[in-house]
């Protein structure tokens, strides 16, 4: 022993200075502590599907393009999942599509994202193009299987949140990996329609009408599927369906 910690007594017999004693067990427990870090009491996966064909670089009703304003939106979705107690239960990927697709976050535990350097526009990442989401959604597929089996010891979940501003040209192949993916019961499917502020006056109603019901078709049943031109409320709906899918706020 130190001898800051024992000293002799008068009578020869070695004395323990407690006080000392204990202030250095309790100093080596905080620090053994602070090391120690809860394992994931869950796994969550949330994978962002997002539509980069030309129509998201024309203008949305902030002034900025659509792009634009989807990267503002999710932005925040990210901080909050940092922010959350269960942040290091998180994983995150990221995908655009149009003619070609792109993983241009690959799935990373969201405690690890910088939102400093993150661009989060899909147009930044693909040509602007045509929709096609096909390759996308097949893509996603591998990847959230592999998720689930990975972690398939503990309690896990995967949320594909798919956003698109128009008409999907392979929208019979996509629907179909969609309803394949939703007949896990560990995968739900939030689908987005970013309406074009345009569309009451240029689309007749039937055309709009099917367009909505196409994409809601590819969500999972229930509160996981919204149309809305302001990409404010497309925020909110994505934070709901996060917080519905992990039971978590």
């Amino acid at each position: 022993m130190s001898n800051e910690i024992v000293k002799k007594s008068g009578s020869g017999k070695l004395q323990i200075n407690k006080g000392k004693f204990t202030s250095d067990i309790i100093k080596a427990q905080s620090a053994a502590l602070s090391e120690f870090i809860i394992p994931p009491v869950f796994r969550q996966l949330v994978v962002f599907v997002l539509d980069a064909s030309e129509s998201m670089t024309w203008e949305g009703l902030s002034g900025k393009s659509k792009g634009e304003e989807i990267n503002e939106q999710i932005t925040p979705i990210i901080k909050r999942l940092q922010e959350s107690r269960n942040s290091n239960c998180f994983d995150v990927a990221m995908h655009a599509f149009s003619q070609e697709t792109k993983e241009f976050l690959r799935l990373t535990s969201v405690k690890d994202i910088d939102l400093s350097q993150s661009d989060f526009n899909p147009c930044s990442h693909v040509g602007n193009y045509q929709t096609y989401v096909k390759e996308t959604l097949e893509n996603t597929e591998k990847q959230i299987n592999t998720y689930l089996s990975k972690y398939s010891q503990i309690n896990s979940q995967a949320l594909l949140i798919l956003l698109s501003d128009g008409d999907l040209y392979d929208y019979s192949d996509s629907h179909e990996i969609c309803s394949r993916l939703k007949e896990n019961n560990k995968v739900t499917i939030a689908s987005y329609l970013f309406e074009d502020k345009n569309w009451e006056e240029n689309l007749d109603t039937e055309t709009l009408d099917e367009l909505k019901l196409n994409i809601k078709n590819l969500s999972s049943p229930g509160d996981f599927y919204h149309s809305k031109v302001d990409p404010e409320e497309i925020r909110k709906h994505m934070i709901k369906s996060i917080s519905t899918v992990s039971k978590v706020n």
